[in-house]
Formats: structure tokens, C-alpha cells, sequence
């Protein structure tokens, strides 16, 4: 087995808003702290955010999250295992 990429924990927070409000919603998420990528994506959500801490962190992250103004519903995924990409992917980037 692997070693882990992180011992912190990882989640991705996936939110929808109201139309319209991305970019405001998206000056607020970048102030906030714990979050390490904030993606606008299209379908049934508006953005994908990356957030990394300890379960607390995580938690506290994700309220904030849900009390912000213009937003609809979100869903939480957190990471149970990290690892680097290359391996998962097989994908040898250094002999491309």
C-alpha cells in the first residue's frame, strides 16, 4: 500500500447559487480560510470547492459555506484516502 499525499483531511463542496451571484459568492470564498481550490463547473452545481484541514476545519469550512448569502444547497464529499495522482493514473509525467 501507498503512503498518503496528506495527513490532513480533504473535502470537495460542491454549491449551487442563486443565478447571477457567482462572482459575488466567489469573492467571498476566497477569503475564507482552509479552502485550497474554488472551481466554477458546469451542471446540477455552480462551483467545486477543495478545502483541507482537520475535521473541525472541515466542518466549520462547510457552515460558512451554507450561511453564505445567494446559496441554494450544497454537498460535502471528504476524502478518506489521498494519494498522488500519477498513481492512481498509472500516468508517468516525467517520460511524456
Amino acid at each position: 500500500m501507498s503512503e498518503r499525499v496528506s495527513s490532513k483531511q480533504r473535502a470537495y463542496i460542491l454549491i449551487r447559487v442563486e443565478p447571477g451571484k457567482e462572482a459575488e459568492l466567489y469573492e467571498q470564498l476566497k477569503q475564507f480560510p482552509n479552502i485550497i481550490g474554488i472551481d466554477l463547473v458546469r451542471g446540477a452545481f455552480d462551483f467545486i470547492v477543495m478545502a483541507e484541514g482537520n475535521p473541525s476545519d472541515l466542518d466549520a469550512v462547510v457552515l460558512r459555506i451554507r450561511k453564505a448569502a445567494h446559496v441554494l444547497n450544497t454537498e460535502t464529499m471528504t476524502a478518506f484516502e489521498m494519494f498522488p495522482w500519477q498513481e492512481v493514473s498509472g500516468l508517468d509525467y516525467d517520460h511524456i
